[in-house]
């Protein structure tokens, strides 16, 4: 009977714990290609790529939608104590993705602006969306 009780309570355990790697990994496997993006992004800016600057800026922003973007997702990835803490994705997902408008208008010029001022405001927007990132990252990860 004890070795039936144990036997059970292992499968559970076992199963409990795939299921918390597995959540674990997929938020940071997701984290990961952010961050490979972000540095896409970061390196167009450098090199002054606009074409490549506007795939990697469309790339990041839709994977940004689609892994920050639905808050149950993200509920479903964060240990228990910190599930409330969604809401920071969400807002953080809001960030950015206002930031990559700013950055693709300024690649297309949809204000008639001149370079210097265009290549200032993505570049601001930039750090704003590296800001957003940072931001989110320090409530997630906040102990107290």
């Amino acid at each position: 009977m004890i070795k039936k009780k144990l036997l059970i309570a292992s499968i559970i355990l076992a199963f409990s714990t795939t299921s918390l790697f597995a959540t674990d990994s997929a938020l940071k496997n997701d984290m990961l290609k952010l961050n490979s993006e972000l540095r896409e992004i970061q390196q167009g800016f450098i090199s002054s790529d606009k074409d490549g600057l506007k795939v990697s800026i469309e790339k990041f922003a839709k994977h940004v939608e689609k892994f920050l973007g639905d808050k149950e997702k993200i509920k479903a990835m964060l240990p228990e104590k910190k599930k409330h803490k969604a809401n920071e994705a969400i807002m953080s997902a809001q960030i950015i993705n206002h930031n990559v408008k700013i950055i693709l208008d300024a690649i297309e010029n949809k204000y008639k602006r001149t370079g210097i001022i265009r290549r200032e405001e993505s570049q601001r927007a930039y750090t704003y969306i590296e800001h957003a990132c940072f931001r989110c990252h320090n409530i997630v990860r906040d102990t107290e």
